[in-house]
């Protein structure tokens, strides 16, 4: 047997083949891999690239793949949440997973060292907690909360609003923004729950508080997401001038009825001043 210090000098030209081909074979499953990442990508891109998302043949069609393998991507996608089938069409749109990374990036965008400075100052003069929130489809995400021990935060929000988008000021801005198509959907898809006696539970009610919203740039809810709490938002914008999400005060329903003028040029002005950050070069 030979000596670990001499396994080189040792070596027969059958161990050698077999190191080329092991070698070999491990080149060509890391390339399989490789391969099947990218045609992963490739599905996320293509069905992504559509309004109203894309069937298994247009898929394999764009890729140059037989149907049986982007299947098995397609389903692939599906169980970790980067896809979602739409009934009854045959179609596949992006998922939830999709949306939690955007929303991610988002937050990282959003919540930059300045705009962060912008909501403690905003925090400071509004003598209330700010709420910075981005939206990315139907969902919204909070990328940062300005508070203080002296102006805590709301204990029950949470990161996913898309349940609850018409109960809350910054769901009401992102409802505003869609268009009609886009609303249709998003009230077919989700319940107007009533969270309180306060909640909005007819469609053709919301419909005209989102009218109001659009008109005047600002939402207000009073009582609608908790008891004896409101909240007043107004929209953060992209450099096109989309919805891309919010600023947000919230104080308590007694608070609200005083102070409402002036807790609404908060926002406007911060959310004004979050804008023109986001939009700048030196954001990006």
């Amino acid at each position: 047997m030979c000596e670990s210090s001499a396994i080189r000098a040792c070596r027969t030209p059958a161990l050698e083949t077999y190191d080329v081909l092991m070698s070999t074979a491990m080149e060509q499953e890391s390339a399989s891999g490789t391969q099947s990442a990218e045609r992963l990508l490739r599905v996320l891109e293509i069905v992504g690239s559509t309004t109203e998302g894309a069937d298994v043949a247009s898929i394999a069609d764009a890729l140059g793949l037989s149907l049986s393998t982007t299947y098995r991507l397609v389903g692939v996608l599906q169980r970790q949440g980067y896809l979602l089938k739409r009934r009854p069409e045959p179609r596949y749109v992006l998922g939830r997973t999709v949306a939690l990374l955007g929303m991610a990036v988002n937050r990282q965008v959003f919540a930059t060292p300045e705009v962060r400075a912008m909501l403690e100052a905003a925090r400071d003069e509004a003598r209330a907690p700010v709420y910075l929130t981005s939206f990315h489809a139907d969902e919204i995400v909070v990328a940062h909360i300005a508070d203080s021990q002296r102006h805590p935060r709301i204990g029950q929000l949470h990161v996913g609003f898309a349940d609850s988008s018409h109960v809350t000021a910054f769901g009401k801005l992102m409802l505003a923004a869609k268009n009609r198509e886009e609303l249709d959907r998003h009230l077919e898809e989700h319940s107007l729950t009533a969270l309180t006696t306060h909640s909005p539970t007819d469609a053709t009610a919301l419909r005209a508080q989102l009218e109001t919203v659009r008109h005047e740039r600002v939402a207000v809810e009073v009582e609608e997401y908790m008891p004896r709490l409101a909240c007043i938002a107004a929209p953060v914008r992209s450099s096109s001038g989309g919805t891309i999400g919010a600023v947000s005060v919230s104080v308590s329903a007694e608070d609200f009825t005083s102070r409402a003028d002036s807790l609404e040029r908060v926002v406007r002005r911060t959310a004004w001043t979050v804008s023109s950050q986001l939009s700048s070069p030196r954001a990006g």
